[in-house]
Formats: C-alpha cells, sequence, structure tokens
C-alpha cells in the first residue's frame, strides 16, 4: 500500500482518480487542486507517490509544480494528462524519476505505472 497525493483540479476526474486508487488498497494522504498546494503538502508530508494532472488552477502547471518539488524530494511523480504533445513529454522527460499517462486512465494501466514508479 503506497501513500499518494492526488493533485487534480477536476473534481469528477479526482474522485474517480481516488476510487481507483482505493480499490488498489492504496491510502490517499492529500487531494490538491493547484500546483502550489502540492508542493507544500509534498513538503508536509512522506508519501510514496504523486499522481499529477499538468493543467491546473493557479500559477503553476503541473511540471513545474514536479520541478519546485525536485528542489527537495525525489518522490516518484505520475502524470496524468490528457496532452500528448511533443513540448509536453519533453518537459515530463526532464523531471526525474517519473512517468506518464494519457487520460482517460484505466485501473489496470494505474496499478502498472505505480508498480513500475515505486518497486
Amino acid at each position: 500500500m503506497a501513500k499518494i497525493i492526488i493533485v487534480e483540479d477536476e473534481a469528477i476526474v479526482a474522485m474517480a482518480n481516488r476510487m481507483m486508487l482505493a480499490s488498489l488498497s492504496h491510502e490517499i494522504v492529500a487531494n490538491t487542486s493547484s500546483a502550489e498546494q502540492a508542493v507544500n503538502e509534498s513538503n508536509e508530508k512522506e508519501v510514496d507517490l504523486i499522481l499529477m494532472d499538468i493543467k491546473l488552477k493557479g500559477v503553476m502547471d503541473g511540471i513545474q509544480a514536479a520541478e519546485e518539488i525536485r528542489k527537495n524530494k525525489n518522490t516518484p511523480i505520475l502524470f496524468i494528462t490528457g496532452n500528448s504533445d511533443v513540448r509536453t513529454k519533453q518537459r515530463i522527460d526532464r523531471i526525474s524519476n517519473s512517468s506518464i499517462l494519457q487520460k482517460p486512465i484505466m485501473v489496470e494501466d494505474l496499478k502498472m505505472a505505480i508498480n513500475k514508479l515505486i518497486n
């Protein structure tokens, strides 16, 4: 069981992610809707994984939040996005210890991606 922060600004998507993670027996330690909150939560809590959307409310996007998180921690980050453009993928490739899943995500894909990042 992993301790996970969900970073998603769409309430329905966040709830679906929470349900999928619960079905996989993971513990959600925080659920935030902005990149700034994600950085704060990751600095305050010991977690095994951050499930990060890219387009978020606030000044920063999810990739910028990951860059800020990397200044203090190497927590694995699983990006969840509907963006498949080359520029977005290149930005994610620069974030160490991370992976990406395209929306919509399926529970089996989520399970495999989490296992790959935390094992």
